[in-house]
């Protein structure tokens, strides 16, 4: 099971606030890279957040197996975009898509297997732990074994209760659903915490739950491996720190305001 990671940065920030965009992004992923959907795509704009630098589009579309999600970030410049599929897929077309159409010209690309959480990243996209709240954009993977008699209701309520738990803002309800009406190998779920999400996939025929928790913003990550330890007990997970580069584009933001500052009062 692939699981590709790809933070863009200096992108386009009309393109990265525009729905229409996005949706086209992920129907092109879908069908350029013939992967197999078992849902169209759902657009939620968020424009509520406490800083409106924060403001964006996250965007989800379910796989068989796996998902693709988009995050934008467009007064920052930045888009998060995860690809996870039971299958095989080029990631240079992916690369190109995204390229192409939110017209970033720095990215950051991790690629890991999820099947035996072996990572094929470098140690220092690892989290340590050392950061505290300066670290941004958590994404914790793990793989769940021998879960017995798992439901889309139980899915449901987990996703609904687990984003109060790490102290995360839901912007909308758990999304939950068989892979096929009739014969389903998976059951996903997900749902959109503040321009981030969490993510369950579960294999019927393994009996092994996927998850993912991804937040582009700092969380205590121990109290999702907690939450999940009190249901299914000891389990494989790492880490991942993302947004390397986002502190980066916050800091030029603020340099460029600070400069039309001065350039409107010299001006006056």
């Amino acid at each position: 099971m692939n699981h590709i990671m790809i933070d863009g940065y200096k992108g386009d920030e009309n393109r990265l606030n525009d729905l229409k965009t996005v949706n086209s992004i992920l129907n092109d992923i879908v069908s350029s890279l013939n992967l197999e959907a078992v849902m169209p795509p759902f657009l939620l704009p968020y424009y509520y957040s406490k800083d409106a630098e924060d403001d964006g589009i996250s965007a989800f579309i379910f796989l068989l197996g796996g998902h693709i999600t988009i995050h934008t970030f467009p007064r920052r410049g930045c888009v998060f975009v995860d690809l996870l599929y039971d299958g095989y897929f080029s990631e240079e077309k992916l690369e190109r898509i995204l390229k192409e159409n939110f017209i970033y010209s720095e990215q950051r690309v991790s690629h890991i297997e999820r099947r035996f959480l072996d990572p094929t990243i470098d140690k220092d996209k690892l989290y340590d732990g050392t950061g505290g709240n300066l670290d941004f954009g958590p994404h914790i993977i793990a793989r769940i074994e021998n879960v017995e008699s798992f439901s889309l209701e139980k899915m449901y309520d987990i996703l609904e209760e687990m984003p109060g738990y790490v102290n995360m803002n839901p912007i909308c309800r758990p999304y939950v659903l068989k892979s096929s009406k009739t014969s389903p190998a998976y059951l996903s779920g997900i749902i959109l915490i503040a321009q981030s999400h969490i993510a369950f996939h579960y294999d019927l025929a393994e009996k092994t739950l996927f998850c993912d928790m991804f937040s582009c913003s700092f969380y205590k990550s121990e109290k999702f491996v907690e939450y999940l330890g009190g249901i299914f007990g000891d389990f494989e997970h790492c880490t991942m720190i993302r947004g390397s580069k986002h502190e980066a584009q916050i800091k030029n933001r603020e340099i460029s305001l600070r400069q039309l500052g001065k350039w409107i009062k010299n001006a006056e």
